[in-house]
């Protein structure tokens, strides 16, 4: 390599090597502590006169200073950011329509609020783990889905860390969460089907352990009590689109006292229940209605359009984050907040034959 291209070489690394406090105080002739109580806003507070502190912002300028963030965060000891966390990082590239939308939602929001979202992916079998990783000062709160009895959520609270819940619920008395009425939504899609005249109404639940899910069966449970119907095990069962799922609904709707219709815990595996009815030549709604749950906008789009129940996802994801921040800003205290749903009538539920 010539003298010149070294010289090049040499002059280039310069120019992306990063301008330190230390290069600001020398070329300005004062002390780094001076530097840092300029660049920091706190020039009065240190009686640094008018004169040092433009000198020292002039030759910042001239240098191209750019202020380390991690530095200015733990120095502020606030990183203007929060992190989102599934119950498993996977959900976040899933073709899930509710995802989308709980994604959008929260962006929204913290655009609005100003700070950075952080998605959490990280896998680990260790609650504590995990909890120390969203602790550690990378984001000043967490909003979760998590299953019932979660102890990650448990082990945050322990560590008096800013965890909100949204869209599930927790019997933690210092949880804080936002979530919409589930056993009210499960009700209202039992009223709207016996309404209908129906009499065999089955439940596509979802995992064991959610929450949610569970919410909406024991609102099902109650809308079934009401009406005076009787509760077969047999018409409830699991479904999250596996293919043992799937095959247990076939061997329920080719029962010749099958249901009627169907309550489906989510709007997302519907698409899935509708092949299997369609494969064995049932018609919806003329030989089965279906209700789904959370009224995405997708839910619309299906054939035939869905009726569902409709939780306000857009309004739970605003409220989460906002509760966070505030948890972390002091300016909120424990909050429990429980939104109303509210039923959407399409082509999927008509009159039993």
């Amino acid at each position: 390599m010539g003298k010149t291209e070294e010289k090049g070489l040499k002059s280039l690394e310069a120019s992306h090597r990063r301008v330190t406090i230390q290069d600001i105080a020398e070329k300005a002739g004062v002390g780094k502590v001076t530097v840092s109580y300029v660049l920091n806003g706190r020039a009065d507070q240190a009686r640094i006169s008018q004169s040092t502190k433009e000198r020292i912002l002039a030759v910042a300028s001239e240098l191209h200073y750019r202020p380390n963030a991690i530095g200015r965060m733990l120095s502020r000891k606030q990183a203007d950011a929060i992190a989102i966390v599934f119950q498993y990082g996977g959900f976040f590239s899933s073709n899930s329509n509710f995802t989308m939308e709980v994604m959008r939602s929260v962006c929204a929001a913290c655009v609005e609020a100003g700070v950075d979202v952080m998605l959490h992916t990280k896998p680990t079998g260790d609650p504590c783990e995990e909890a120390n990783n969203l602790s550690d000062g990378r984001v000043d709160a967490v909003i979760m889905i998590r299953d019932e009895g979660d102890a990650t959520h448990e082990a945050l609270i322990e560590r008096d860390f800013p965890a909100v819940l949204f869209f599930c619920r927790s019997v933690v008395n210092r949880a804080s969460y936002v979530v919409c009425d589930n056993f009210a939504g499960g009700k209202m899609a039992i009223q709207h089907l016996v309404g209908l005249g129906h009499k065999r109404i089955g439940m596509l639940k979802g995992a064991p352990k959610s929450v949610d899910s569970n919410d909406r069966f024991w609102g099902y449970r109650s809308g079934l009590v009401e009406a005076n119907l009787t509760y077969d095990p047999t018409f409830v069962m699991p479904f999250v689109g596996d293919e043992e799922d799937r095959e247990a609904v076939r061997r329920l709707m080719l029962r010749e006292d099958r249901p009627t219709a169907l309550f489906v815990w989510s709007d997302d595996v519907v698409p899935q229940l509708l092949q299997i009815v369609n494969q064995l030549g049932l018609r919806v709604p003329e030989d089965l209605s279906i209700v789904g749950f959370d009224g995405t906008e997708a839910s619309s789009q299906i054939v035939p359009p869905l009726t569902t129940i409709r939780q306000p996802i857009r309004e739970i994801a605003s409220l989460a984050v906002r509760v966070a921040l505030g948890l972390a800003r002091g300016t909120e205290t424990t909050s429990q907040i429980v939104l109303p749903p509210s039923l959407i009538i399409r082509g999927s539920t008509a009159a039993p034959k």
